[in-house]
């Protein structure tokens, strides 16, 4: 909670937020279970922050095998879902820039990312999901003789909308909140949420592993004071407590 207060007081001192992240982590111990989410928000903010390669790192550190996803935590298989989102859109940039590079020399986009395989550095053939990239090169319709000189590229898991970095710009993180409205008794365990939302705010009851509003609720803390979230979408943290977001 010391450092989503942190975060959430201004998501755009990053390096604040690196800075509490670190220090938490140095006690691993104590943060049990919640470890992937503060490895995974400070790897945010090092992408935020401009250190592309140390965020990268940070999120590869986050991923599960295929075994260990099978019994992991929700909020460890939630972390490894956020990273490889990010990690894919870090990949996508590298992609994107090999094209760009190929029409330099050739005067025209691939007709295959295949054909990018032969440079020094050749990109990802893949997403961070495994799934192949969906790419298409087409000519310019009003000019005749020129192929390939446009082109589209996107993660399938992600779809064309998510893909690119730049569609969720990092002066914002995320755009909804939660607060927790009351906890019911019994098992499995069920809590009620306020959610600030471009709708207003809506309020609805989730079970561990449910969405509610556009959030998937995780995990309640034990003294019920705050409860870890992430957007629907797999690509931004929410915590909920009593007092608010």
């Amino acid at each position: 909670m010391r450092v989503w207060r942190i975060h959430a007081k201004d998501p755009s001192k990053h390096d604040a937020v690196i800075e509490a992240c670190t220090a938490s982590m140095n006690r691993t111990a104590t943060l049990g279970e919640y470890l992937p989410a503060v490895k995974t928000l400070m790897a945010w903010h090092l992408l935020a922050g401009g250190k592309q390669q140390r965020a990268a790192e940070m999120f590869e550190g986050a991923l599960l095998s295929a075994e260990a996803s099978k019994t992991a935590p929700a909020i460890a298989r939630s972390a490894d879902t956020l990273a490889r989102r990010w990690l894919t859109r870090i990949d996508h940039l590298a992609v994107e820039k090999a094209i760009r590079a190929y029409y330099i020399d050739n005067v025209a986009f691939p007709s295959s990312l295949a054909q990018l395989q032969s440079q020094p550095s050749p990109p990802p053939k893949a997403d961070r999901f495994g799934d192949a990239w969906v790419y298409s090169s087409a000519g310019l319709s009003k000019i005749k003789n020129a192929a390939s000189q446009r082109f589209s590229l996107h993660s399938r898991s992600l779809g064309n909308r998510l893909t690119a970095m730049t569609a969720l710009p990092f002066t914002a993180y995320g755009k909804k909140q939660a607060s927790i409205a009351g906890k019911r008794q019994g098992t499995p365990v069920m809590v009620d949420f306020e959610t600030v939302t471009d709708a207003g705010t809506l309020r609805g009851t989730a079970s561990e592993g449910s969405a509610v509003n556009g959030i998937r609720f995780l995990k309640l803390s034990s003294d019920a004071q705050f409860a870890v979230m992430i957007e629907s979408e797999g690509d931004f943290w929410i915590v909920a407590t009593t007092g608010g977001r």
